[in-house]
C-alpha cells in the first residue's frame, strides 16, 4: 500500500511538472502574441496562428487538471492519517504548486496586456473596414450618377 501510494505521488510530481512546461509554452506564446500586437502592420495570420497553439496547450492543461484530481482523489484517504510518511513527496509538490501558480498569475497578467492590444489593434480594424466600405460606396454612388448624366459636350465661342 505504501508502494501503491509513492507511485500515485510520483504521477502527481510528473502531472505537475508538466502542467508547469505547459504554463511555460503559454507564457512564451504570449510573448509572441504581444509582438504581433504591438507590430505595424498587424499580421491577423500570425496573430490566429498563435491563437491556435495556445488553444492546444490550453487542452492539454486540462487533461493534466483532470488526471492530478483524479491521481489525487484515489490517494486523498491513504495520505490523511499518514503525511508525515511521504513528507518528503508532499514539500516537493508543494514546491511545484507553488512554481504552478507563479505561471499562472504570469500568463493571467498577460493575458490581459494581450486583451487591452487586441482591442486596440481589432477596433483600428474594424474602422479600416468601415473607411473602405465608405469609400467603395461613394465610389459606386459617383460612378452610377455620373452614369445616368446624358449631356453632350457644348462648346463655346466667345468671339462676337
Amino acid at each position: 500500500m505504501a508502494e501503491l501510494s509513492s507511485n500515485y505521488l510520483s504521477l502527481m510530481s510528473d502531472s505537475l511538472n508538466k502542467k508547469a512546461e505547459v504554463l511555460e509554452a503559454i507564457a512564451g506564446i504570449n510573448d509572441n502574441q504581444n509582438e504581433i500586437l504591438q507590430a505595424q502592420p498587424f499580421e491577423l495570420d500570425d496573430f490566429d496562428a498563435t491563437v491556435h497553439q495556445k488553444a492546444e496547450l490550453i487542452d492539454q492543461l486540462e487533461r493534466l487538471d483532470d488526471g492530478f484530481a483524479s491521481l489525487f482523489a484515489r490517494v486523498r484517504e491513504q495520505l490523511d492519517g499518514r503525511k508525515e510518511q511521504y513528507a518528503g513527496e508532499i514539500k516537493s509538490m508543494q514546491q511545484i504548486i507553488r512554481k504552478v501558480t507563479e505561471l499562472s498569475v504570469k500568463v493571467e497578467a498577460q493575458e490581459q496586456r494581450n486583451k487591452v492590444l487586441a482591442d486596440k489593434q481589432f477596433s483600428t480594424l474594424k474602422k479600416e473596414v468601415r473607411e473602405a466600405k465608405r469609400s467603395t460606396q461613394m465610389a459606386s454612388r459617383y460612378y452610377k450618377s455620373m452614369s445616368k448624366v446624358d449631356i453632350a459636350p457644348q462648346f463655346m465661342d466667345k468671339k462676337n
